[in-house]
């Protein structure tokens, strides 16, 4: 699983040789724990018996189980195979990748069970909402009766190749097994089996380590037949991490798998992994820190399929261990996620060694196929647990639900559309498509005791028709809760081992992101009580997109639209695309009656060819916007149409970078933004090769984070690099560089930027801070009429400061030591307030601030000339969700998070994190697609055309 980063940049480079090869002792090795002696291998269930007519994998791979990873076509025609030989076996196809894979889950049961099987879906569907129950001897009636529900899902990670593999193996076995345990399985369960869940991630990672294999195997970890090349094949197509998108459904095989697993309401659900191959193999419990909201039922089952599952493996003598690193903070995760539904959710992680063998530490060989065997034995240990324990796993499904739906402690969730109503749409369906109850106000209502994302609490506030509610009153309270909720707190008992393990160790205990909230992700007007709500609403079962219009299409001077929605950004790229000129206001106006605020696209008709009206009547229909035809050019307040203040775009003409050292998600994140949300062209451009590239051919470069920080970049791009890029930058490109990149371009060494890192310029940290200071009295400033008309000779000049003082060599040591501790106190994947200046047109359409998440140790500052368009929050504003330490928020609070600066006649725009974080932080990332479509046009100056 490799739930952090650190541990991930290991595993690749630990990553076990991929030649498809099984030692016997004629090669002189002694074989693994778990391997005879002989060299004979041990059955994957040594008790079994199987229908001869049901055919084995090795029938249809045409080899032994194990000897080789299966590729996606070979698993497909056995699943197939399967699906033809049984009718205790049913193959359903749930969804499809972007590569155009599809994918499948696998149905087996007692045949008396696949007879029934939508009865027995709608009756879990009962026990699953107890509001549709007719009382408790109903509920009672169906526990003694109905199958439990498991799902079993096998390889998010597409480079984690053993479980795949070990679930066909687990497929025949209830399949084809004839033994008593297996048929007492498929009496007491449905099993559902989801066999690879990335194969885009699967196909890549095959392809290229096989392509460096060769006849003879290589023991070098530092082999390409090891470790395949970036960006290997964790992520599915556009390099995201899966499993990291259960709640966020960004990407069509989350919201395909989750559609099917919310249809069927397991009671158990195993999410199985691998990591580096000097482990052994580790399972659920997980340790600390818990979700608050858990009960008690959770930790019992943990333990209960934890003790069956180790005697399964002492069987066998293999080694695994409990707790250790794993943690279920973050709900992001199949073996967490499912936690929230009621179900019990399983971690599996095995030694991977990617296909073929490794050679331990201690000497033993591991081999691909005891790697599936140990995962398929997991597997069939927890199906054990289940069908021995079927009756207490439904009535403690139910008792959750049960309790969820009658809690007497309830918590609203409001949210109110703006003037992004799409954005504000695209949440709700987000929640109705994990089947969680929405309403919608038919009428203007009032709450009380109210607080918002911000932490402003309100005594009573009154919410406009159209308004969406939440309850956490539902079957799904714990999902609402742990999604919903702006500040969920780490529990005081897990900080304090925290905290003393910083301080020991100087290292973190924590695996992934301490915030993840969903209303701050998408930058909600979003208030939550836990006071009564009358309001009188209507469930919401469909999301029906804005309707958009073109009022007086056949308008004599131009057209004009907000450019505040997600629809009206569809419409600039599609009309950029097309060579129509847009002008972007500056100031607000009015005209013809009707008030426009900065960042108003206007289409002169003058400029523009003659289908512009048609054209955009269209866009608007399709992107839900409202645009208005003016007839004239002059305002009744503010800036003429036809004057200065309306600056004219320029297409984006786009430079990705990409390759190592490259943070691939991050690089995904950006790709996925252009390519499937903006439908946008980009290029996609080799770092290695960057120096030289003929740059003339973009005016937008946008340099992703990468591995390592931002000396990476520096050690890539060489000398000759780095001056190509700065003078293609002065001949007016833009760059734009997020999280390490920006280090590597505000670093001292670089050249390129006059933002700094603050941990660069601590002995003249005062001059920044003099600098901020001015900013804030020009926006507080007011004027004294007195003092301006009849002054003395003691007025004080505005914003006039004593010159900063360079510290000592002794403050010096003791400033820098400061400092080196605050960063070990990093942001654990904290939620962040940015205050943002709205006169910048790289703010335009996001508001006054946003939430970003941050999980740096880089913090920087800026001073004349430079621009700040985001700047964190102070101290005491500044956390907004998760793990902020005291020390972080001293040295984070104030600085700038989004800058822009003039390079001749082109710009440089930094991101201190990534804007949109797994491509779910809708909010943020408004002010990338600003840089992106704005950019070249505003902030650039573009030498006019021959």
């Amino acid at each position: 699983m490799y739930r952090s980063l650190k541990i991930f940049s290991l595993y690749l480079a630990l990553v076990s040789i991929f030649y498809f090869y099984t030692p016997t002792s004629a090669d002189g090795i002694d074989p693994a724990p778990g391997l005879p002696k002989s060299g004979q291998i041990i059955p994957f269930f040594p008790d079994g018996t199987y229908d001869s007519r049901i055919p084995a994998p090795e029938d249809i791979l045409g080899c032994e189980m194990g000897a080789k990873p299966c590729r996606y076509e070979e698993m497909v025609r056995y699943l197939i195979a399967l699906g033809q030989s049984s009718p205790e076996v049913l193959l359903q196809e749930y969804g499809q990748t972007y590569e155009g894979h599809k994918l499948y889950y696998l149905i087996i049961s007692s045949p008396e069970n696949m007879a029934g099987l939508d009865q027995i879906k709608a009756e879990i569907g009962f026990l699953a909402d107890p509001r549709k129950l007719s009382g408790e001897n109903q509920a009672k009636k169906l526990i003694e009766t109905l199958p439990a529900i498991a799902w079993m899902a096998y390889s998010i990670h597409g480079d984690e190749l053993s479980s795949t593999d070990a679930a066909l193996q687990l497929a025949y076995q209830l399949a084809a097994g004839t033994d008593t345990l297996t048929r007492k399985i498929k009496q007491n369960l449905v099993i559902i089996i989801d066999p690879l869940q990335n194969p885009d991630g699967r196909e890549r990672f095959l392809a290229q380590v096989q392509s460096f294999s060769g006849n003879i195997t290589s023991w070098d970890v530092n082999s390409l037949q090891h470790n395949g090349l970036w960006p290997w094949g964790r992520g599915n197509h556009y390099l995201f991490d899966l499993n990291r998108d259960w709640f966020a459904l960004v990407h069509p095989e989350s919201r395909g798998r989750i559609k099917s697993i919310l249809e069927w309401n397991p009671q158990v659900m195993v999410d199985c992994h691998e990591m580096g191959p000097f482990d052994t193999y580790l399972f659920s419990p997980p340790r600390e820190p818990f979700n608050p909201f858990w009960t008690s039922t959770i930790h019992k089952w943990w333990k209960k399929f934890a003790q069956d599952q180790a005697k399964a493996f002492d069987r066998y003598g293999w080694s695994y261990y409990t707790r250790e690193w794993n943690e279920e903070w973050f709900p992001g995760y199949g073996s967490s996620w499912s936690i929230y539904l009621g179900a019990v959710g399983i971690l599996y992680e095995q030694a991977g060694v990617q296909g073929s063998q490794v050679k331990r530490p201690d000497g033993a060989i591991l081999t691909y196929r005891e790697t599936v065997h140990h995962q398929f034995t997991s597997s069939l240990a927890n199906l054990t647990t289940a069908a021995n324990r079927r009756q207490e796993l439904l009535s403690d499904f139910y008792q959750e639900k049960k309790s969820a739906v009658q809690s007497k402690s309830v918590t609203t969730y409001i949210f109110v559309p703006g003037e992004n109503e799409n954005r504000t749409k695209e949440f709700v369906q987000t929640l109705l498509m994990q089947n969680i109850e929405v309403k919608q106000a038919k009428t203007e209502f009032t709450a009380s005791d109210l607080t918002d994302i911000w932490h402003t609490q309100f005594s009573k506030k009154t919410f406009p028709k159209g308004t969406y509610l939440v309850s956490s009153a539902q079957p799904l309270s714990l999902l609402v809760k742990t999604i919903l909720e702006f500040d969920l707190r780490i529990p005081s008992s897990f900080l304090a081992d925290e905290r003393k393990e910083l301080e020991k160790k100087k290292e973190t205990k924590l695996y992934e992101v301490t915030s993840w909230s969903v209303p701050l992700a998408y930058n909600l007007d979003a208030y939550r009580t836990d006071g009564p709500v009358t309001a009188s609403a209507e469930p919401v079962t469909q999301i029906e997109q804005p309707v958009g219009k073109l009022e007086n299409p056949q308008a004599a001077y131009g057209y004009l639209f907000s450019y505040g929605t997600s629809g009206s950004v569809l419409a600039v790229a599609r009309l950029l695309e097309q060579n129509f000129k847009l002008r972007v206001a500056e100031k607000p106006f009015t005209v013809q009656g009707k008030k426009f605020q900065p960042g108003t696209i206007l289409l002169r008709i003058s400029e523009n060819p003659a289908q512009l009206s048609s054209t955009l009547e269209k866009l608007a229909q399709e992107y839900g916007i409202e645009a208005f035809g003016v007839n004239t050019a002059l305002a009744e307040d503010g800036a003429d149409l036809g004057g200065n203040e309306f600056e004219l775009l320029q297409l984006p003409k786009i430079g990705l970078l990409a390759n190592s050292p490259i943070d691939f998600t991050n690089f995904g994140a950006i790709w996925h933004l252009l390519d499937e949300k903006l439908k946008m062209r980009a290029t996609t451009l080799d770092i290695d090769r960057l120096a030289w590239t003929d740059l003339s051919l973009y005016n937008v470069l946008i340099f992703p984070s990468s591995w390592g920080g931002g000396e990476e970049y520096a050690r890539q791009l060489g000398k000759g690099g780095m001056a190509r890029l700065k003078q293609w930058i002065e001949g007016g490109g833009t760059l734009i560089a997020i999280g390490s990149a920006a280090a590597f371009v505000a670093d001292t060494s670089s050249g390129l930027s006059q933002v700094r890192l603050k941990e660069q310029v601590l002995d003249s940290l005062s001059s920044y801070e003099a600098a901020l200071a001015k900013i804030d009295s020009v926006e507080t400033y007011k004027i004294d009429t007195l003092d301006l008309w009849e002054p003395k000779e003691s007025s004080p000049v505005a914003g006039k400061k004593e010159s900063p003082e360079k510290a000592g060599p002794s403050d010096s040591k003791k400033i820098k030591e400061a400092d080196e501790r605050a960063r070990l106190f990093l942001p654990r994947g904290a939620i962040l307030r940015v205050d943002l200046d709205q006169e910048q047109w790289l703010s335009y359409g996001a508001g006054s601030k946003v939430p970003v998440l941050v999980y740096t140790s880089n913090a920087f500052v800026t001073k004349d000339p430079t621009l700040t368009v985001g700047r964190f929050a102070s101290q005491t504003q500044l956390r907004l969700s998760g793990l902020l330490w005291p020390e972080a928020r001293q040295r984070w609070a104030r600085t700038s998070y989004l800058t822009r600066e003039s390079k001749g006649k082109g710009q440089i725009i930094l991101f201190a994190t990534s804007p949109n974080f797994r491509g779910y932080f809708a909010g943020a990332e408004r002010l990338l697609i600003n840089a992106l479509l704005l950019g070249p046009g505003m902030g650039a100056a573009i030498p006019l055309e021959w």
